[in-house]
């Protein structure tokens, strides 16, 4: 279900990624469990046979509400060495993650999902955070697990509840300081043949926005002949596909979650891709002075690649590009600036990524 692309996990709330099932295997029993529509219709039966399956539609708004802020899957991104501004050293990158999802209780009403992450950021590097006059990490770390209830409601109505525990850090779950409580609240209400409204609230320890704050939302879910999306607060979501091999996503939450990517050929087979983006990750360092700050990395990116449909739903991509305007900094949230800003020049990457989508 996801693309690889950033979602509101880092910003919002994690338990999203619940929703995804489990990378190879549970893929697999997600294709039998789940025919129908393509993703993002939600004239897909949502019980068809009594088997319980969740409808395309749902699949995508919920995916579009949370994700772990890592692909469902496998993979790795590396990021050679260059420069650090005003300091003797260069630094370089290598972020790599795991996860999956798998149904643990399907019924013809309900559906409860267990999931777990971890991402590992390395930091080749001798910088300094320049405040504090301390090293930069050399390990940073995303470690979280928990689950999500959907239960399916006459008429084509569905609600849920769930969340994560974990922890994002240098040193994970070295004390209460790094711990990470996110969790979600939905109601979706169908409007007509193909749409739908959802009603949400979500908290996150970890986010840009509203940190430990449960915040409300409303959106509108929608599909045409060639255009999709879920638009509301604080997000949007669009998806058009102008001809047979082209489609267009564009994805948006506050404060730097933004993907804008075309790609081109067949679905079922092999597609070029490129793009834009602007992602974030974030984790409360240890020994930190102020408790409520987190190390953020912000980092802007020119993309392209290829994916290949290796199974059905399930993809390989490899790609690369060129990342710019990057640098970590601490602050509280609700901010691009602030303490111990470290600035790493301009550079290429390369990614291999092995992606449950849906």
């Amino acid at each position: 279900m996801h693309t690889g692309r950033p979602r509101l996990g880092p910003a919002w709330v994690t338990c999203g990624a619940a929703l995804i099932v489990a990378w190879l295997g549970a893929s697999a029993h997600a294709q039998d469990a789940r025919p129908g529509p393509p993703v993002g219709s939600t004239t897909a039966k949502a019980d068809a046979g009594g088997t319980g399956r969740l409808p395309d539609g749902l699949m995508s708004t919920l995916d579009t509400l949370g994700g772990s802020g890592a692909p469902e899957g496998a993979g790795a991104t590396w990021f050679p060495t260059r420069p650090v501004r005003g300091q003797p050293t260069g630094l370089g990158l290598t972020d790599v993650f795991l996860g999956g999802s798998v149904p643990v209780r399907e019924t013809a009403t309900e559906t409860i999902f267990g999931t777990a992450t971890a991402r590992s950021l390395s930091v080749r590097s001798n910088a300094v955070l320049p405040d504090d006059r301390v090293r930069l990490p050399a390990q940073l770390w995303d470690i979280q697990a928990g689950g999500l209830y959907v239960g399916q409601l006459g008429g084509g109505e569905s609600w849920g509840v769930g969340g994560t525990v974990g922890s994002a850090s240098d040193r994970p779950f070295h004390s209460g300081r790094e711990l990470l409580v996110n969790g979600l609240a939905f109601y979706r209400s169908p409007s007509g043949d193909r749409d739908a409204w959802l009603y949400y609230v979500v908290s996150a320890t970890n986010g840009q926005v509203g940190r430990n704050i449960p915040v409300p939302g409303v959106a509108y879910e929608f599909t045409r002949e060639r255009l999709s999306g879920v638009v509301g607060f604080p997000f949007v979501t669009l998806n058009y596909t102008p001809a047979d091999l082209v489609r267009a996503e564009f994805y948006y939450a506050p404060l730097t979650d933004l993907t804008a990517k075309l790609l081109v050929g067949p679905a079922d087979g092999l597609r070029g891709y490129g793009g834009f983006a602007w992602v974030n990750q974030s984790w409360f360092r240890a020994g930190r002075a102020n408790r409520d700050d987190l190390l953020f990395l912000y980092e802007k990116r020119l993309e392209a690649g290829v994916k290949w449909a290796a199974r059905p739903r399930v993809h390989l991509q490899a790609g690369g590009g060129y990342a710019f305007d990057r640098y970590f900094v601490e602050n509280t949230g609700f901010s691009l600036t602030g303490r111990n800003r470290v600035d790493v020049a301009p550079g290429p990457y390369v990614s291999v990524q092995l992606l449950a989508e849906y």
